[in-house]
């Protein structure tokens, strides 16, 4: 993978620079207010440094919100594209001239449906939750090339409601806004993070799809959230110098699940 094609979220601005050092140049940057689960950043922050700049737009929308983010349309031109999850922000910025790609979690999971928001898109980020051979058959099939996420943690589900805090005030325990959860039967562990906009689970487990091969000209951009991983480990599993200390997700395993109690049986 070429490092112009690799589009890194930064959780600090430490490890910007250090990626600027080493070669790296487009950078994803979580936008105050307007994002969730991730290290956010203010719009002047973001401005004053030099790269590729793209945002994360990944919050849902409600009519105030709206309103909020229609004030800062006007400052949105010098970023190169955002990245949005909420229909709400393509209908403000539709008829702009800001690259647009698509990301509604747990949606980019067949070439019909991606290929209907790229008659109106620049582009769109495919799901990490499917095999290799699915995703092989959408690069083949989308009309532009698209945006894949090849390393970071899975966002399992993403709530406007305070659930962690709902939690603790059930069960009147101190209040916690990033916890691990584990969940006995499979024995997998998740990741809650909640904020005054909602709250965001993430699987604890990393991903790392980044030693399987693409058609790279079908590719815009490759994603990497390091949700932790150093600048430098980030670096390596990028050059191939640590393809076996993550899982691969979903790359060989289909997500076709039954739900079950505790002795097995099925619904």
């Amino acid at each position: 993978m070429k490092k112009e094609k690799i589009l890194i979220n930064i959780e600090n601005l430490d490890d910007y620079y250090e990626y600027k050092k080493i070669g790296y140049n487009n950078f994803l940057f979580a936008m105050e207010y307007f994002s969730i689960g991730y290290k956010t950043f203010s719009i002047d922050e973001i401005n004053e440094l030099e790269c590729n700049k793209f945002l994360l737009i990944n919050r849902v929308f409600d009519t105030k919100d709206i309103k909020l983010f229609k004030c800062i349309i006007d400052k949105l031109n010098c970023f190169n594209g955002i990245i949005f999850e909420d229909i709400g922000v393509f209908n403000l910025l539709k008829d702009k001239n800001i690259l647009l790609i698509w990301n509604q979690n747990h949606f980019g999971t067949n070439y019909s449906s991606i290929n209907y928001w790229l008659d109106m898109v620049s582009s769109a980020v495919i799901s990490n939750e499917l095999t290799y051979s699915e995703i092989k058959k959408i690069l083949d099939e989308s009309k532009k090339p698209l945006v894949l996420n090849i390393f970071g943690k899975n966002q399992i589900m993403y709530s406007r409601r305070s659930l962690l805090t709902n939690f603790n005030t059930y069960f009147n325990i101190k209040k916690h806004n990033d916890v691990i959860l584990e969940e006995p039967i499979t024995n997998n562990e998740f990741n809650a993070l909640e904020s005054d906009m909602g709250t965001v689970i993430f699987n604890n487990e990393y991903f790392d799809i980044t030693k399987y091969d693409f058609l790279d000209s079908k590719i815009l951009y490759y994603l990497v959230y390091p949700k932790g991983i150093s600048v430098k480990d980030i670096n390596d599993i990028i050059e191939g110098k640590n393809k076996n200390a993550f899982s691969d997700g979903f790359m060989n395993k289909k997500t076709i699940y039954k739900l079950g109690d505790k002795n097995g049986r099925t619904t």
